[in-house]
């Protein structure tokens, strides 16, 4: 009997630690979508330590590589991790970013067809496809995308991701003539720390 409980024991000491790292690289990953951008970007290096290979790993290994300019390197990543992990909607947002940052918006609008298509409540993939769509010039398609993740997201979880899709917002408002709740929206971006937007306000907003 003593021997069945020391082999248990050692059983679940060699299984624990896997088991928490692995638990914590999950929760770390998806904490890092609503945290400031370098208490994210430290995260994520954390993960691509505890759990190399993973699908969360992978994800941000082609996050860091986008980051870095490293747009082909990032792209292959994206592709390998979707066919690895077709389920994981993850990668779908990381081809989509990366085709973004390509300037190949219609590809990208592709990738966030697929996000939204599996998780109808993404917000993010309502937010980068009406970026791309902004690129497009179809701002009324751009305006429509910002609005539903807006509603789906009322409290806005991650500021600075807002403030980003406030800052498109009110420019593509204004693109659309409406000046005063285009500068609003940009305003807004302002407060939340999207300093870029200070600058179009100078620009557009007299």
């Amino acid at each position: 009997m003593m021997k069945k409980i020391i082999l248990f024991c050692v059983l679940i000491g060699i299984s624990m630690p896997k088991l928490f790292s692995q638990t914590t690289a999950e929760k770390m990953f998806f904490a890092s979508f609503n945290i400031d951008p370098e208490t994210a970007k430290s995260y994520r290096k954390k993960i691509i330590e505890m759990e190399p290979g993973s699908k969360y790993a992978m994800y941000c290994e082609g996050w860091f590589k986008s980051k870095n300019d490293s747009l082909t390197a990032a792209l292959t990543i994206a592709t390998n991790l979707i066919e690895k992990y077709p389920e994981f909607i993850y990668g779908y947002l990381l081809k989509g970013n990366t085709n973004y940052f390509l300037a190949k918006y219609n590809e990208a609008i592709k990738d966030y067809n697929k996000v939204i298509e599996m998780d109808p409540k993404e917000k993010g993939g309502y937010i980068n496809r009406a970026q791309c769509k902004f690129y497009l010039e179809d701002y009324r398609g751009a305006i429509e995308d910002f609005d539903k993740a807006f509603n789906i997201d009322p409290e806005h979880t991650n500021a600075y991701y807002f403030a980003e899709a406030y800052y498109y917002r009110g420019l593509t408002k204004i693109k659309l003539g409406n000046m005063n709740e285009g500068c609003l929206n940009l305003s807004k971006a302002g407060e939340m720390g999207f300093i870029k937007a200070y600058d179009e306000i100078k620009k557009q907003c007299k």
